[in-house]
């Protein structure tokens, strides 16, 4: 030991210079009692001390024992119930023994016995009963013993806390690929000690791997999700599910196609594409007619066109992403539809035609009947009431007129 770092001696001119007048050996050697006391301390009187015997050309000794251990008994589980134990030693059996207090939170049991043989120390040891969690893992477990005269020591022990697997992951460097690219997904978690095995399942729960790495080969658009899990020698966690997003290029359904009614035409157009496309509907003529749209899932869109008889006979549904294009004509249907409105329209102008050349041409003959038959063919009913007409009308006028002689003559007859 130095003679700088000595705090009591009893050559005074040995003693360290801030503890010289301050330290007391007040314990009987004679009686194994070395108990020191330290006078009017000082916050940097921390310590810790120890006690040395030196016995001037036959031995010397020093009491590190009196220092502070710590020993946490066994492995440790979380949620298990564990022990950790604090002793001190000292040499002051007349003086109230430390007290030990520890950082951690349980039920203490102290206990104070001799050292043997005996040599003057005695040992106060406080077990600690606790229950530590994962959070205790790599945490310091602290105890302090604290002296009857305000000296303090202390000891400290990382924990090592034993756990099943934790926050188990499921990740991918690349979420989204293209159809038939690879891909692979990684299993990673928290546990102590670490995972020693791994297991993948698809979203079915049926297994594919028991590595940590998982490498799906050439994708397909339904791959889906999957799911790992960790374990080790505590238990086994599970992760939660890690999607891959396959893009596509856009297909046409087989549900696609046009129906024709009396109202007008239906076209239907269905995509499946991701991401989802863009569609277009193209006329005969080349111009774009506006669509209504919905969606049937996450990657299959129907969309609807409505058009007036007539109109075109073939329409085309283009449907576009960023991986390529497809275009499906589709024809409209329409002919039988038309074909069953323009006949009942055709017989009916057709018989109204007929009808009415047919009148036309009895009439004519009617004319030049009666421009034929000579005017005293009282036979026909035209005629006879026609002259009959004319009789009535001659003698109309005959009695109109005045007969100015037959009255004359009859006038005379009745004169005289």
């Amino acid at each position: 030991m130095a003679q700088e770092n000595i705090i009591y001696h009893p050559d005074p001119v040995l003693i360290k210079e801030e503890f010289r007048g301050r330290t007391l050996l007040i314990g009987d050697l004679g009686k194994n009692n070395c108990s020191l006391r330290i006078d009017r301390l000082q916050k940097n009187d921390t310590g810790p001390f120890i006690f040395r015997i030196l016995i001037e050309n036959f031995d010397k000794y020093s009491y590190r024992n009196s220092m502070v251990f710590i020993n946490v008994q066994g492995e440790i589980s979380a949620g298990e119930t564990a022990f950790a134990s604090c002793s001190v030693s000292h040499t002051c059996p007349s003086d109230p023994p430390p007290k030990i207090i520890w950082s951690y939170n349980g039920t203490l049991n102290i206990q104070s016995e001799q050292l043997q043989p005996p040599n003057g120390q005695w040992k106060v040891t406080s077990v600690l009963t606790f229950t530590p969690t994962i959070a205790d893992h790599n945490k310091t477990l602290t105890c302090t013993a604290e002296y009857q005269q305000g000296q303090s020591v202390q000891a400290s022990q990382l924990l090592s806390v034993k756990y099943a697997p934790v926050s188990v992951r499921a990740e991918t460097d690349t979420p989204v690929v293209k159809e038939g690219d690879s891909v692979q997904l990684v299993c990673s978690s928290d546990s102590n000690p670490k995972a020693h095995s791994y297991q993948w399942y698809d979203v079915t729960g049926s297994l594919q791997s028991k590595e940590r790495i998982l490498t799906l080969q050439k994708v397909p658009r339904d791959t889906g999700a999957f799911y790992c899990t960790a374990s080790n020698s505590e238990g086994s966690g599970k992760s939660s599910l890690v999607n891959i997003s396959v893009e596509y290029p856009p297909e046409m359904g087989r549900e696609s196609g046009c129906s024709a009614h009396i109202t007008g035409v239906t076209c239907h157009c269905v995509v499946d594409s991701w991401p989802v496309s863009e569609v277009q509907w193209i006329l005969a003529a080349g111009t774009v007619a506006n669509s209504s749209s919905s969606t049937e899932n996450q990657t299959r869109t129907l969309h609807t066109l409505r058009l007036s008889l007539g109109l075109t006979d073939m329409v085309s549904c283009r449907a576009t992403n960023k991986h390529g294009h497809k275009k499906l004509d589709l024809n409209t249907n329409q002919r039988g539809i038309l074909m069953a409105i323009y006949i009942p329209v055709s017989l009916s102008a057709a018989l109204i035609l007929i009808l009415v050349t047919v009148a036309l041409w009895k009439c004519s003959r009617g004319r030049e009947a009666e421009k034929n038959k000579p005017s005293e063919d009282f036979g026909s009913p035209v005629c006879v009431s026609m002259c009959a007409n004319s009789e009535l009308q001659t003698s109309k006028e005959e009695e109109e007129e005045p007969d100015y002689e037959n009255c004359l003559k009859e006038d005379i007859y009745a004169n005289m």
